[in-house]
């Protein structure tokens, strides 16, 4: 393996935080390649999408490709996904062990201190960037990042290779970590984590967001509105017919984790207990706060809430249910809510994120403010007791993902911007 190699700007900011002294302090500008042209809307694309997380995975990020790698291989292009799963066995197992044994040392002799979490991602973009030199990624029409990690390899990579390279931020990994103290704010991860958003910001051609809300924190780390364009989620998703059932049935379909809100559905419920009679509250996942929720359930003794764990049969259960609630108060774009809409369900959520960029309140469905049990209380409510209303929302859900919602309606869009770069 080549040695560790650490680029100039994260070794600055590293630096700077130390306050060690440089005397010749290397320069290094990112620049952004790719400029818009007529475009050719016929021409067949050679695609590559890159993450720095795993894929094929479970989650939003592992979702999200493959539906826009589905929708654009049935549109006639050719598409190859990379992720750090794709390694060797060699990488893998002796090279990213022995780059990061070479971050600690570099960081012991230099600032007489390491940090594991700077070890272990230095380590990692180290061998992730070896591997995707290895790619020829000069072959493809457009490079598409889907990541900070991504983009800031691609970007110094893309200095070379002169490509259009887009990117597609699907969080915020350094305010995500401050926020649920995952994170020191003034620590040397804020500096080093910040600088990379920034730099791969810098490099991109064009910033594809999926969601409005997702600008004004890229605007806080250099990106500008020319550079941002949005295209909504889609997804391909096949509902089943609904069946009937003598309860009303209530779902929630999540990562069972503190930012779901799981727990405030659960106070929410406690509330309305009069109403429970004829509801089933059937809450689908598994994660963290499963063994606190079940005791939370029974202490507020919510005897109709069954805790299904994970289930591979998720369109068969929206299928059975009516209304389905997401009481997260920290969310982007959710597919689980899109999903919701697709099967018909009357959807309660809250205004975090893009979510309202989905669910059009008193419309498509009901948002609340995060946090706010007393809304989600009357929001239930509201649907539990009128079922004209229940329905009625629920086909204006699914009315509406089937128009703006869908793989199809994103690959179209997608295909739009990348073809004005070719």
């Amino acid at each position: 393996m080549p040695p560790l190699n650490i680029h100039p700007s994260l070794l600055s900011i590293m630096d700077q935080y130390y306050k060690v002294e440089r005397d010749n302090e290397e320069s290094f500008t990112i620049q952004p390649f790719g400029q818009k042209t007529e475009g050719d809307d016929s021409k067949p694309l050679k695609i590559l999408y890159v993450t720095f997380f795993q894929y094929p995975h479970t989650g939003g990020l592992s979702h999200y490709i493959t539906s826009i790698k589905n929708g654009f291989e049935k549109a006639g292009h050719s598409v190859d996904v990379l992720a750090p799963n794709h390694m060797s066995s060699e990488q893998l197992e002796e090279w990213v062990p022995q780059a990061a044994s070479e971050a600690r040392n570099f960081m012991t002799e230099r600032y007489g201190k390491t940090n594991e979490k700077i070890v272990k991602n230095l380590s990692f973009l180290h061998v992730f960037e070896l591997f995707l030199k290895e790619k020829n990624l000069q072959q493809y029409d457009i490079i598409h990042a889907q990541d900070l990690f991504a983009i800031f390899i691609l970007g110094h990579l893309n200095q070379t290779y002169q490509k259009p390279l887009f990117f597609t931020p699907h969080g915020f990994f350094t305010k995500s970590r401050l926020k649920f103290d995952k994170m020191q704010k003034g620590s040397l991860e804020e500096a080093y984590f910040t600088q990379l958003e920034k730099i791969g910001i810098e490099a991109s051609t064009k910033i594809i967001l999926i969601a409005d809300s997702f600008r004004s924190n890229l605007k806080e780390f250099g990106a500008t509105d020319e550079k941002m364009i949005t295209v909504h989620t889609g997804i391909d998703y096949d509902p089943l017919p609904k069946k009937n059932h003598e309860n009303i049935i209530l779902t929630c379909v999540s990562r069972l984790s503190p930012r779901k809100g799981h727990g405030l559905l659960l106070e929410a419920l406690s509330l309305l207990r009069e109403h429970l009679t004829n509801v089933e509250v059937w809450i689908v996942g598994d994660g963290v706060m499963m063994d606190h929720l079940v005791k939370q359930a029974q202490e507020l003794q919510l005897d109709n809430v069954i805790f299904w764990g994970n289930r591979n049969d998720i369109p068969n259960i929206l299928s059975m249910s009516d209304i389905y609630v997401l009481a997260t108060v920290n969310d982007n774009f959710p597919l689980s809510v899109m999903e919701a809409m697709f099967s018909q369900q009357a959807v309660i959520s809250t205004t975090c994120g893009g979510i309202p960029e989905m669910v059009q309140h008193e419309i498509t469905g009901i948002l609340c403010d995060p946090g706010n049990v007393e809304q989600l209380a009357h929001a239930i409510k509201r649907f539990i007791t009128k079922k004209e209303e229940r329905e009625r929302f629920a086909n204006t859900a699914q009315s509406y993902a089937r128009q703006h919602l869908s793989s199809h309606i994103m690959t179209k869009k997608m295909e739009r911007i990348y073809q004005t770069y070719i």
